[in-house]
């Protein structure tokens, strides 16, 4: 894969990260309330969100070290976070009672018009490693180190995680 490719995926991969973390409710963008929605539905909405979140991190990690399975990966969170955008500024999904803020709608916009370059850049980038002979780089190795530090990241990620669509339904049910 070219390396500005992967400078360019792992960064909209960042940036969107960033935008999508600015929404979460109960900070200063979302004030809107979603307190009629089941709070079943609302936590596996904020699960999706936040696994869409920290999962772009930790896959902006893997397309800098240019694995071939993150490319797809990408493609698919590209267009998860253009479907999500779209649905809320579509007035589909979550609907709330309350008007959305002007800084949401921009961020919305915003976060839409990254999710097609990444989702683009994405599909590319997999045909260019569809296209390149697999070296060490995307070779499978156990390394017993990495593997305990990887787990103790993975429980970390899980633990914020957990408080963080513990925060977010919260505060967008208004409890």
């Amino acid at each position: 894969m070219m390396t500005s490719r992967k400078y360019w995926l792992s960064g909209l991969l960042v940036l969107s990260s960033v935008l999508l973390s600015t929404l979460i409710p109960g900070g200063p963008i979302e004030t809107r309330s979603f307190a009629h929605i089941d709070p079943i539905i609302l936590g596996s909405f904020n699960i999706f969100l936040t696994s869409l979140n920290i999962g772009s991190l930790l896959l902006a990690y893997f397309v800098w070290q240019e694995q071939r399975w993150s490319f797809l990966a990408s493609a698919i969170f590209g267009l998860s976070y253009f479907f999500t955008y779209t649905l809320d500024l579509g007035g589909l999904f979550p609907i709330s009672p309350d008007a959305m803020p002007l800084a949401l709608f921009s961020i919305e916009i915003a976060g839409t018009a990254i999710a097609l370059p990444l989702t683009i850049a994405a599909a590319q980038a997999m045909q260019d490693s569809i296209q390149t002979p697999i070296d060490g780089r995307n070779a499978i190795a156990i390394d017993s180190t990495a593997t305990v530090k990887w787990s103790i990241l993975m429980l970390i990620l899980a633990v914020l995680a957990v408080a963080i669509v513990i925060f977010a339904t919260r505060s967008a049910m208004a409890l």
